[in-house]
């Protein structure tokens, strides 16, 4: 996967899925944006490694939840870089809220996260992915609970069966730019909140999974830098689930 010469943003990625997408970015050879909230701490350590790739990192805060907060951001970006070749919208909470207990206020702010703020970052980004032209690419972090409904309630469900629609939206209307857009679907993935499940819990996501066996940060990032790489050039629109046949759509 040659990235060489390329300019990426990563939302989210000051830790977990983000920060590895951002170092396999730039182990491919593209500079990287780092987009965090509050970890600013993660964010460092995620420019550590991009800069032991030998490419450029560039920290950018903003709360995506706030449309003028993620404006702010791309104008940053186009001051820093003038253009953008890549666009991952990783950002993202994942609170358990069920339907008897969920309130208006965890609803609309686990909309607003997860899929107000890829629309606005893709909006705001979208002067600088024209500059960019044939070659440029966007990819959303979906999940399988757009397709199975998941255990973190209706929001985080209703959010990401969101995604794919604006994922779909964009690739219809982006495409004659030269810009696509994809989404990439993981299922459960080693990481701190699955880990903090009880052992039983572990192996059953295991045992339910045809490869006995959950996904890793590090499989989900190559995917993700495929697809933005000109060896997935003829792919557009598509929603590609990782998750060892779990869901087999």
């Amino acid at each position: 996967m040659n990235l060489e010469g390329k300019r990426a943003l990563v939302t989210g990625a000051s830790k977990g899925l983000g920060a590895a997408v951002a170092q396999r970015l730039a182990a491919a050879g593209s500079d990287v944006a780092i987009h965090y909230h509050s970890d600013r701490e993660g964010a460092d350590a995620t420019a550590a490694a991009v800069r032991a790739e030998g490419r450029e990192p560039l920290l950018l805060q903003a709360d995506m939840a706030e449309p003028g907060a993620v404006a702010m951001m791309a104008d940053q970006l186009a001051q820093a870089w003038g253009s953008l070749d890549l666009l991952v919208n990783n950002a993202g909470v994942a609170p358990v809220h069920s339907w008897d207990s969920i309130t208006p206020a965890e609803w609309q702010k686990t909309l607003a996260v997860n899929l107000h703020g890829p629309f606005f970052a893709l909006r705001f980004t979208l002067p600088l992915l024209r500059k960019a032209g044939e070659g440029a690419a966007v990819v959303n972090i979906g999940s399988v609970v757009s397709l199975n409904g998941g255990s973190f309630g209706p929001a985080y469900a209703a959010a990401k069966a969101g995604l794919d629609g604006l994922t779909r939206s964009a690739a219809r209307d982006l495409g004659p730019l030269g810009i696509r857009v994809n989404s990439v679907l993981p299922g459960p993935i080693d990481s701190p909140l699955v880990s903090a499940l009880p052992a039983a819990a572990l192996q059953a996501m295991a045992a339910q999974t045809p490869l006995r066996r959950i996904g890793t940060f590090g499989e989900v990032a190559d995917l993700v830098a495929w697809l933005l790489s000109p060896a997935a050039g003829y792919i557009n629109g598509q929603m590609i689930i990782i998750d060892g046949g779990r869901v087999m759509h």
